[in-house]
């Protein structure tokens, strides 16, 4: 329908958005099979279509094609059914696939300009003689990437030097996604994928956000001491980032619905609530109701000059050991929507916050989010609050006051959202609780 993509392509660009968006569902209009054979090879189809695209632009709006700024570019959505998939579903049957993944940002590095196409021209002569030499790589979507070496000399024996500020740069970065917690089997180790993002769509995403990636998956050619054991390092090269908000919990039925308004109905609906919690733990009736209330939390506040209230509530159980402590901290766990379990021991304020990393390979570095960061609009678990190092427990004031965590480090200067409520669980100062001493000197913990 030409009348259609005139009228989306006007609105598009009149709203500053070069991602034409193009659903499945069109295509199948089209051909029954035409969205499959998409998925299965869309560098065969997505560099055409956007050719095509541009010249159907330059036929219906040649003025629109003089002032582009970015070239205009395709953004597949809809539904990708087996292709859609978390980092722990992507397998070698999904490389030069076009899916979807959906997790968490847990890894970002710096958006840095990256060389497109550099201009050349001779060293020891003035005749504006300018040689042009393109550079692509795997994520070019073409089946014969360009060479990336720089011309010394020209064609007749003359010295070239590269003309900086005629080269042409797009914006490049890459992040890590790794799959949500919640989704995570208990006991192994979360899977992630390296996604690499340019143009647009750089700079987009920090970590701790909860992100939907389209893209296609494809392998790159390892380093040159790695060729020998046949390992190609893949990653998936994006089309198109969308950021989750929508909510954790699955959508209430007929049969939820009905039940909360028989509870809401009772008289004891908070004391009945707070039974309910951890039925296998025998009393602590205070404790449950507490942790209740954590759960449920309150609604947060920006006021009208800036001040920002939060909803989320802390929480520090201690006593006494083996009276139930930790097995309250699992219960939470396995009930909460969003829940991270840590251990004091076997954690550190850059651990719980945020930290910047430098990359083994490039030097460069990366700022990688930490146990609160990725618990956002959750609950964080921390057990043995007590073994904690001093240090390491005033990392984290900022983010269980401000619920932020800033990074002032290498340069860069950066505010990750941790929007979460923590329950901690300590012991005593002194392993069990001494009645003769006041309650300060039993907790233990003077900051």
């Amino acid at each position: 329908n030409r009348d259609e993509w005139e009228q989306k392509l006007d609105t598009e660009l009149a709203n500053g958005r070069y991602r034409i968006p193009l659903e499945l569902r069109e295509l199948r209009k089209a051909d029954a099979a035409l969205d499959r054979r998409v998925l299965e090879a869309p560098v065969k189809y997505l560099l055409p279509w956007e050719e095509a695209l541009l010249s159907f632009l330059r036929e219906t709006n040649a003025e629109a094609v003089k002032q582009l700024r970015q070239p205009l570019r395709l953004d597949i959505g809809g539904s990708f059914g087996r292709n859609h998939v978390t980092p722990r579903g992507i397998t070698g049957q999904s490389l030069q696939n076009l899916i979807c993944v959906e997790g968490v940002v847990t890894k970002a590095g710096l958006m840095v300009p990256k060389l497109l196409q550099s201009m050349h021209v001779r060293k020891h002569a003035d005749d504006g003689h300018v040689e042009q030499r393109d550079h692509r790589d795997q994520t070019a979507f073409v089946n014969q990437p360009a060479a990336g070496a720089m011309p010394t000399h020209d064609a007749e024996g003359n010295e070239l030097m590269i003309e900086v500020g005629l080269s042409v740069y797009k914006d490049y970065q890459k992040f890590d996604v790794q799959e949500a917690p919640e989704n995570a089997p208990p006991g192994q180790i979360p899977r992630s994928v390296e996604v690499i993002c340019e143009g647009d769509l750089a700079d987009k995403v920090k970590p701790g956000d909860r992100v939907q990636v389209i893209g296609v998956y494809r392998s790159f050619p390892p380093p040159p001491q790695d060729h020998t054991n046949g390992v190609w390092p893949a990653r998936l090269v994006a089309t198109s980032i969308q950021s989750v908000n929508e909510m954790l919990e699955a959508p209430f039925v007929s049969d939820d619905v009905r039940n909360i308004r028989e509870v809401a109905a009772r008289a004891d609906s908070f004391q009945l609530l707070a039974r309910s919690f951890a039925p296998s733990i025998c009393g602590h009736e205070r404790v449950k109701e507490g942790l209740l209330l954590q759960m449920v939390g309150g609604t947060e506040k920006n006021l009208a000059n800036g001040t920002h209230l939060r909803g989320d509530i802390n929480v520090l159980l201690v006593g006494d050991p083996s009276c139930g402590k930790s097995q309250m901290l699992r219960f939470v766990m396995n009930i909460a929507p969003l829940a991270v379990s840590t251990t004091g021991r076997g954690s550190s304020g850059v651990g719980l916050t945020a930290a910047m990393i430098r990359e083994p390979g490039s030097r460069e570095f990366t700022l990688e989010a930490g146990a609160m960061v990725r618990a956002d609009r959750g609950v964080i678990c921390i057990d043995e609050f007590d073994k904690m190092g001093l240090g390491d427990r005033v990392a984290i004031h900022e983010a269980m006051e401000q619920q932020c965590v800033t990074i002032a480090k290498a340069g860069m200067h950066v505010t990750l959202n941790s929007r979460c409520s923590v329950l901690a669980a300590a012991n005593p100062q002194y392993g069990t609780f001494d009645p003769t001493m006041t309650l300060v000197k039993n907790i233990g913990l003077p900051d």
